[in-house]
């Protein structure tokens, strides 16, 4: 399984403790591949986890940070240093040839050969300094948030923007996303947002050339993008935890499996949803396990079969 999915997975799943609600256990699962792991690679030592940035490229080098350094590793192979930023590194993204790195509200695309600094853009926030970020690359297009939020602040929406990679202009497409809780694809960026003066929460798609469509629907739920569809999970208002399936085209709700209150985390994969399932509340957790799922609904239900698909990590 990816590196970085253990790590990054890992690293956001050990937040607040989620409520803890019971699922029933009334679905058939189907047979769900096996997750294997191939070698144990060590990364080094860090003091915070959460501020150190991964990301994985599409020839499986994982990138990381720690620091302002930037290290990647690849196959079975030790990291070694990719380059070194000019500041605390905030968000990651890599292509097949390009990596690109945001320090502040400023991002620099590098040659993955050779460490040649291309370019550069600079994002605008109404608040800085900011305290969080992401980037997700896909093609040309590059997708940036940024968010400002504190614990003095509480809750604070993002800034989320676009760039043409071959080009000089920062597109700003929306001003009250929900951080973190970002997907794209090369049909482009799925997020959630509020809107209006009631500050409604939609579902929104960006296209890389700029288009947008929103439809009402929940907030504040992790996404993920696997199978050709948009996954969320989320607490529905029966006090327990769902997957919902929505269109990637309409932004429809197309189904709806309820899943463990234990699972933390989710990615899309090529094989489908990889979920982490954490029934501990402290950092380290000897039972936390991955498991794989197969397509949408039918794949969700398999949770609650958990012998048959989780292996401890």
């Amino acid at each position: 399984m990816p590196a970085v999915f253990i790590a990054g997975l890992l690293a956001a799943g050990h937040g607040p403790a989620l409520p803890a609600q019971a699922a029933s256990d009334t679905a058939a699962a189907r047979t769900a591949p096996s997750l294997h792991k191939t070698a144990t690679i060590a990364l080094g030592s860090t003091s915070n986890i959460f501020k150190n940035i991964f990301t994985q490229a599409p020839d499986g080098a994982v990138f990381y940070s720690r620091g302002s350094v930037v290290y990647v590793q690849k196959g079975n192979a030790a990291p070694q240093v990719a380059l070194h930023a000019s500041r605390a590194v905030m968000a990651l993204a890599a292509s097949s040839s390009k990596l690109f790195v945001q320090t502040g509200l400023t991002v620099t695309e590098y040659n993955r050969s050779g460490g040649a600094n291309i370019r550069h853009w600079t994002l605008t926030s109404p608040v800085t300094p900011i305290t969080i970020a992401g980037l997700l690359v896909v093609g040309q297009t590059l997708w940036s948030w940024t968010d400002w939020g504190t614990d003095s602040s509480g809750f604070e929406f993002a800034r989320l923007s676009r760039i043409n990679t071959s080009a000089a202009a920062v597109h700003v497409v929306d001003k009250q996303a929900y951080p973190v809780n970002v997907a794209a694809n090369s049909s482009g960026v799925y997020f959630e947002d509020a809107r209006g003066s009631k500050s409604l929460g939609y579902l929104v798609h960006v296209t890389p050339s700029g288009g947008v469509h929103a439809r009402r629907g929940p907030v504040g739920a992790l996404l993920a993008l696997a199978g050709g569809r948009l996954e969320q999970m989320s607490f529905h208002t029966n006090g327990h935890q769902y997957v919902d399936t929505y269109s990637t085209t309409t932004l429809r709700r197309l189904s709806s499996a309820q899943i463990s209150e234990n699972d933390r985390m989710f990615a899309g994969t090529g094989l489908g949803l990889i979920v982490l399932n954490e029934p501990c509340t402290h950092l380290v957790c000897a039972k936390a396990t991955a498991r794989p799922t197969m397509a949408p609904v039918a794949t969700i239900r398999m949770a609650r079969h958990r012998s048959r698909v989780s292996e401890p990590l």
